[in-house]
């Protein structure tokens, strides 16, 4: 692959920290600031990684983060395809058969954000996406 290593695909530059952290990031804060307390970012699986496993009162939530810098290739909610929303369901059962967490209820939502150079990022915040 020719390119320096701080390079992604298509050229933009990574800072110290990767676009995918910052997004994640601003999720973080999003969902904190509505009450929500972080169980576990980054949970890692031999199938992918949840982005964020919170909890609102009884209920777990795995949060699938989706940053987009435009809307060239669709909104950010929209790139939670039907295969990706799959791969999120089997990295939770994973989840939940080797931690065991107590909780009430299950939820997954969708936080997509839309950032671009001369805007605050717009957060949308979908519960129960699916």
């Amino acid at each position: 692959m020719s390119g320096s290593p701080d390079e992604l695909r298509g050229g933009r530059s990574l800072s110290t920290r990767s676009t995918g952290d910052w997004g994640e990031d601003l999720a973080l804060r999003y969902l904190t600031e509505r009450g929500y307390k972080l169980v576990v970012r980054n949970y890692r699986t031999r199938y992918g990684e949840l982005d964020l496993v919170m909890r609102s009162g009884d209920t777990l939530v795995f949060v699938e983060v989706k940053l987009r810098h435009g809307r060239e290739f669709g909104d950010p909610i929209e790139a939670v395809t039907y295969r990706k929303q799959a791969a999120v369901r089997s990295m939770a059962e994973q989840y939940l058969a080797e931690r065991e967490p107590d909780f009430e209820d299950l939820r997954f939502d969708v936080v997509g954000i839309l950032a671009s150079r001369n805007e605050p990022p717009k957060i949308q915040h979908i519960q129960d996406a699916f």
